[in-house]
């Protein structure tokens, strides 16, 4: 890339016509307002998710683990509401 053309794209960033990551606009001085849409933004993108699996390597085998945990916890919970709602016969194999 030429440094022509790669300073013009970095000028638009420091321009702030291009924003990179997560941003919200601070309209009437709200800034409480605007920090909790920022907070949900981040949480809905699963961006602190990630950014916590990162801080810890985890084994192969723990992982596939712990996800087998995850995934009996699932079952159950279904079993339970099966049986909650009667659709659940302890003859049928399932």
């Amino acid at each position: 890339m030429y440094t022509r053309q790669r300073s013009e794209q970095m000028g638009n960033y420091r321009d702030g016509k291009k924003h990179r990551g997560i941003t919200v606009e601070v309209r009437g001085d709200d800034f409480g307002r605007a920090l909790r849409t920022w907070s949900k933004k981040v949480q809905d993108s699963g961006l602190l998710k990630e950014v916590k699996d990162r801080m810890a390597y985890e084994k192969p085998a723990v992982l596939k683990q712990r996800m087998k945990k995850q995934a009996r916890k699932r079952w159950e919970k279904t079993v339970e509401e099966m049986i909650a709602s009667g659709h659940w016969h302890k003859d049928k194999k399932y």
